[in-house]
């Protein structure tokens, strides 16, 4: 009987930190958007809801470095995502892997725009005075690359995160059905 319960303790955890459609009235600056944020899709972890939150996440983590959590929240509101979900997986990108995930989008951008770093005159940018005036040089000839690369990872990331855990879910279902099965007989 304890190894029954032990797997529906681990997502025992789980079910109590995620909000409920009854404690989205409980905060005054959400009562406004209550009648949005009621639907059942939000905030219950379904074959559906659960790898829209995981696609949205990893999208919106992707493109906007800074209040992406916020975002994603939001965001899953009109696309019937799983909110906490959607918040979780914004995770994946944080202050350590930011440096290599820009570095990445560059040289994907770079790729796919068939941008060459050599084009740009070092001399171009000499003519430049100050460090400053030097960094926003280069920055501005990087932009195009970068941009084009993070949406190219974003779509990635939010295809591979919704194929995966589509996958997952299956297979978690399955493995479920057979474990009644068993049980059963």
């Amino acid at each position: 009987m304890a190894e029954v319960s032990q797997p529906a303790g681990r997502f025992h955890w789980i079910k109590r930190h995620i909000p409920t459609r009854d404690t989205v009235h409980r905060y005054r600056l959400l009562r406004p958007f209550s009648r949005h944020l009621t639907h059942s899709s939000l905030w219950r972890m379904t074959r559906r809801s659960v790898p829209r939150g995981v696609a949205l996440g990893l999208f919106v983590a992707v493109i906007i470095p800074v209040m992406h959590t916020a975002v994603a929240a939001l965001l899953a509101i009109p696309a019937r995502a799983n909110v906490a979900v959607a918040a979780i997986f914004t995770l994946a990108v944080n202050p350590i892997t930011i440096p290599p995930l820009y570095y990445a989008a560059y040289r994907i951008g770079s790729w796919e725009l068939h941008h060459d770093a050599a084009l740009v005159n070092p001399a171009d940018a000499e003519r430049f005075s100050g460090e400053l005036s030097r960094l926003l040089f280069w920055i501005h000839q990087a932009s195009g690359p970068i941009a084009v690369g993070v949406l190219t990872i974003a779509a990635a990331a939010a295809v591979f995160g919704y194929l995966v855990s589509a996958l997952v879910w299956r297979f978690w279902s399955q493995s479920r059905w057979q474990q009644r099965r068993l049980s059963r007989a």
